[in-house]
């Protein structure tokens, strides 16, 4: 029984619409050219927002969520509202705020109807557009009985979304809802396409299409996380590997590791001390010390890993306001907190301070291994930082004798192929080529303080003699990657011409390497070197 059926007992089978009344109360079309934008510091009313024209993500309260054409996310007031895209240019987006007066002097509350509402709705259809256009046309005439053509295009809108009427998209939902509720049983990809009335190929296409992950992995993480709440509970871990899914505990062990990086054992233990990360980079050192922070920054636009695999364990997501953070963090009470110490204002720091114990690192003073083993010495971890530096540095030798001579021997540059263009990695971005591995850093990588993109013609100005290139794999990084062996340019490049250009498998987190300059990413990386040259 959900939340409004316990409300209201004598409506059973009731939905929003049954509820309440919805009028408009104002409607904005933006047409914004930042990548970035903070649509609102705090929602002032509960707010319609439709994407017109762009894929990105919307940021709500710190948790992104997809950003895309025709799809409506309902905003509850007071909420933080980001709007992130990998690009500029000219984004725009429809800004409905509406007001919900409930039926018959019944109380429901905004979550209750949210619920109702379903967050977020992708609707593949223009006339989503085209209801958008009509509300905000009529709504600005300056004639005020056309706003009576607004409000009736608030309700047809309204009522597309309430209706979901796509099939396909329902199919979908079904076996989602399948895995939420019979997680503890066997579950095959051939089930799940049953349920949707699909084939077992256009099931699994459709679903990562829509979730963006495979079935068999979400259903992996719904396991996981219900193997986390039980914990929580205090259940025995004898008990939480069937209760959660898993055939047995030594399963639930090996699966729990590798969908959260530590042994059950040492994640419960872990647990016991709250700490948050207040800047990207914190969170990869923290990993690294088999700590996964209670409150961090999850809206990573690059990659969804982090929020992926850690969103049930950040109870507190932080964003890039200081306002909200100090907010965020004060109702949290965390134990410990470690900041990067030219991100944050001084006054801001102070405030932090009064929270709890702080951490300020030195983003441009100190180097990563210095930043795990002062982050370390803070979380009470120095013997476990010097321990996984020194099966670092005997990674790094195993990767030595796997690497061909024609690369150590060679100058070397390294770039990333994203949405954003080509992107040329300087020293401290790929500082486990150029300090850990020894390898010669091409002409020009030194005056490069972080990265800098380029255009396929500047890339000759290096004289590489070896190239590593990391090609994300959304479709326009792969045409972008396309078009650059194609350039003229690049195939007079005197490592192409010797065939000396070396693909990496090109994950996400690899296309902004200063934002992931942790020891956590650095581990990854040496492994994709290590697989890149073993396999050849």
């Amino acid at each position: 029984m959900t939340q409004l059926q316990q409300n209201h007992p004598q409506g059973e089978g009731q939905t929003a619409a049954d509820l309440a009344w919805y009028g408009l109360k104002n409607v904005f079309k933006d047409s914004v050219d930042k990548a970035y934008r903070l649509v609102y510091e705090e929602t002032p009313d509960h707010v319609i927002l439709v994407a017109a024209n762009r894929h990105g993500k919307i940021v709500i309260d710190g948790i992104p969520h997809p950003f895309v054409p025709n799809s409506a996310h309902f905003v509850l007031p007071g909420q933080r509202v980001e709007t992130v895209y990998l690009t500029d240019g000219e984004q725009i987006v429809y800004r409905i705020h509406i007001g919900i007066i409930p039926y018959g002097g019944q109380k429901v509350s905004s979550e209750c109807l949210l619920t109702e509402l379903g967050g977020s709705i992708t609707v593949p259809d223009a006339q989503v557009q085209q209801l958008c256009g009509k509300i905000v046309n009529y709504w600005h005439t300056g004639d005020s009985t056309d706003r009576f053509a607004s409000q009736a295009g608030l309700q047809d809108l309204l009522h597309l979304l309430f209706k979901k009427q796509n099939q396909h998209e329902n199919a979908l939902e079904r076996a989602r809802e399948y895995m939420l509720h019979h997680y503890q049983d066997t579950i095959t990809v051939e089930n799940l396409a049953d349920e949707a009335g699909m084939s077992r190929y256009y099931f699994m296409r459709s679903f990562k299409e829509k979730f963006d992950q495979s079935s068999m992995d979400y259903l992996a993480e719904i396991r996981t996380n219900e193997a986390k709440r039980l914990m929580e509970e205090g259940q025995p871990l004898k008990d939480i590997a069937l209760l959660a899914g898993f055939k047995d505990q030594h399963y639930f062990s090996s699966q729990f590791k590798k969908q959260v990086g530590l042994p059950p054992r040492t994640y419960m233990a872990n647990r016991k001390c709250k700490t948050a990360a207040y800047s990207w980079p914190n969170i990869g050192h923290l990993l690294t010390l088999q700590i996964i922070p209670f409150a961090a920054p999850i809206d990573q636009f690059w990659t969804d890993d982090y929020r992926r695999k850690y969103r049930y364990d950040v109870k507190v997501a932080l964003s890039h306001d200081y306002d909200f953070n100090l907010k965020a963090l004060m109702r949290a009470r965390p134990d410990r907190i470690v900041a990067l110490d030219e991100m944050i204002p001084e006054e801001e720091k102070e405030k932090l301070r009064h929270i709890a114990p702080v951490l300020f690192l030195s983003w441009h003073g100190e180097d990563w291994r210095q930043h795990l083993r002062r982050t370390a010495c803070f979380v009470d971890r120095e013997n476990e930082s010097e321990r996984w530096l020194l099966g670092y540095e005997e990674k790094v030798e195993t990767v030595l004798h796997h690497i061909p001579d024609s690369f150590q021997q060679g100058k070397l540059i390294a770039l990333s192929v994203s949405p954003r263009g080509i992107q040329i990695w300087g020293r401290r971005a790929g500082t486990v080529f150029y300090d850990d591995l020894k390898i010669a850093a091409a002409s020009g990588v030194d005056q490069i303080e972080f990265t800098r993109y380029v255009e396929a013609e500047q890339i000759a100005a290096f004289d590489a003699d070896v190239i590593i290139v990391s090609v994300m794999k959304d479709h326009h990084s792969q045409m972008l990657w396309e078009r650059l062996q194609h350039a003229e340019s690049w195939k007079q490049l005197h490592a192409v011409r010797n065939r000396h250009v070396y693909l990496t498998q090109g994950g996400h987190w690899l296309s902004e390497p200063i934002l992931e300059h942790t020891a956590n990413r650095h581990e990854l990386l040496l492994q994709e070197v290590n697989l890149l040259f073993s396999a050849q």
